[in-house]
């Protein structure tokens, strides 16, 4: 029930902050429906002023496992960021989990897109006493001819370690395929993640849709 409550504030907080700032910045969101769970998904960043290096970025998850034991995951992350150029950025904010709740932290990232195709690569590391480090990346193909469907596919993976632990605290290998159908995306999706020294392993697999606003 407390999870529940802590769910339904982060959730009103992030759709919020989404209805304020959507007039700088397009939101991909994107809801996942599988055989052990729900996972939904949103990035965007945008500049405060046009002109300007600085900017925000925001990236948030919300994971409902059916099964309880396992329980529910919320992260969110966000960030004042930096404008290197048009492919580098940099930027301090925070990332908030249920286990360490806020903390500040401090990304780069590089992200290109060449025609039909787009990458990011992200690393992120936390500014305190007991950091970890993150490696973050996707790469993304979006159909642009003009027709009624074209093809969408994107590759997402992730991993995250402890600096004053057991090392490895979780991996992701997050895949989609499917179509693209007037701004929408839809089709089938798998997520597997690994979890702690040992890589505990779970998978998820279902359809996902996305949508730009």
């Amino acid at each position: 029930m407390i999870e529940t409550t802590k769910i339904k504030h982060l959730l009103a907080c992030l759709f919020f902050c989404m209805w304020c700032l959507h007039i700088w910045a397009q939101i991909p969101v994107e809801i996942n429906v599988g055989h052990s769970g729900y996972y939904y998904q949103h990035m965007f960043s945008g500049k405060i002023i046009a002109e300007k290096p600085f900017g925000f970025f925001n990236t948030s998850s919300i994971l409902l496992p059916y099964d309880k034991k396992r329980g529910i995951e919320v992260m969110s992350q966000s960030y004042l960021t930096y404008e290197i150029n048009k492919r580098w950025a940099t930027g301090l904010g925070s990332i908030y989990a249920p286990g360490n709740r806020f903390v500040p932290s401090a990304f780069v990232w590089y992200f290109n897109k060449k025609n039909d195709i787009s990458y990011l690569i992200f690393t992120r590391m936390d500014v305190w006493s007991k950091p970890s480090f993150e490696l973050f990346g996707f790469v993304e193909y979006q159909g642009s001819k003009i027709q009624d469907f074209n093809l969408y596919a994107r590759l997402q993976l992730q991993y995250i370690t402890s600096m004053h632990w057991n090392g490895h605290l979780k991996s992701v290998q997050y895949a989609r395929l499917g179509v693209d159908n007037k701004g929408v995306q839809y089709g089938l999706g798998v997520n597997f993640d690994q979890y702690g020294p040992n890589t505990k392993q779970y998978s998820n697999f279902g359809l996902f849709v996305r949508r730009v606003f």
